[in-house]
């Protein structure tokens, strides 16, 4: 089966963390907009100015998920010898 060896533990963390991480901003953004359905036209938030990517649940998990793969291909660089 996949993943039943030394990754399984970490691909879990890993997903949990994205699925925690794209349900905490998706909810946030989700409370402005609401807050801010009273104007018809919003200024852009301060928060999204400043960390634009921060705020994509989209990038952010691209991110954690090559940050996972370069520690499983460091691992196995690491511990492969010639």
């Amino acid at each position: 089966m996949f993943l039943l060896g030394i990754w399984l533990y970490p691909a879990i963390i890993t997903g949990v963390l994205l699925l925690a991480w794209s349900y905490y901003v998706t909810m946030r953004v989700a409370k402005e907009t609401e807050q801010q359905a009273t104007t018809e036209d919003t200024p852009i938030h301060e928060a999204i100015k400043d960390h634009p990517f921060l705020l994509n649940p989209i990038i952010v998990m691209y991110f954690i998920m090559n940050l996972f793969l370069g520690i499983i291909i460091f691992y196995y660089w690491a511990t492969t010898s010639y």
